[in-house]
């Protein structure tokens, strides 16, 4: 890439969604780094020589999977991206339904980290990493168990606040009651920088 923040979009979605193998393994070829390196929930890759095959191999077990990935980046135009560190941060959807699931297939929403690699003026990823909250992620594989998933979290934070009360009453961790005025420079909800 020679302008990573104006390409990635379609970078990403070519390396995800491409209609062929033949067009996915095309675009890691021209895209990715040898030694990329890669961390999901499920699996990592740790960068190595020639490590861009395994990285290859599980984006094809994944349309193997499922034929038919549909992605959207939400952030088009207003994507993340550090020079300083070559860092790029995508804000993304995929649509992923398993070959031969009964369950219909459900959005899941994801952030992907991607750093690069500049070589003779071209850009390259070298390592990416998806980060995904735990109903998205059932989405993927159950649908159905994301509704189940988010009323766990909900009833472990009504929990929490039944136990803090609990252990406040013991003393434990209790405010004082005053009112405390925080130091200049820090945050004061006013500013916006």
């Amino acid at each position: 890439m020679q302008d990573p923040k104006r390409e990635i979009t379609s970078v990403a979605l070519l390396l995800t969604t491409a209609d062929t193998p033949d067009i996915q393994k095309a675009a890691f070829q021209k895209y990715v780094t040898r030694d990329v390196g890669f961390k999901h929930p499920l699996c990592y890759v740790p960068p190595s020589r020639d490590s861009r095959e395994t990285l290859l191999g599980i984006y094809q077990w994944y349309r193997i999977l499922s034929p038919k990935v549909i992605g959207k980046i939400h952030s088009v135009g207003k994507i993340v991206y550090d020079e300083q560190n070559h860092a790029l941060l995508l804000d993304m959807s995929q649509k992923f339904h398993i070959r031969l699931s009964p369950f219909k297939p459900a959005w899941s929403r994801l952030l992907v980290r991607l750093t690069l690699t500049e070589t003779n003026g071209l850009y390259y990823i070298s390592f990416q990493e998806d980060f995904y909250h735990a109903d998205d992620f059932a989405r993927l594989l159950v649908p159905m168990l994301a509704p189940a998933i988010l009323f766990a979290q909900a009833s472990i934070s009504v929990a929490s606040n039944i136990y803090t009360s609990i252990a406040q009453t013991l003393g434990f961790w209790r405010p004082s009651g005053k009112d405390t005025v925080i130091p200049d420079g820090l945050y004061d909800g006013n500013k916006i920088d």
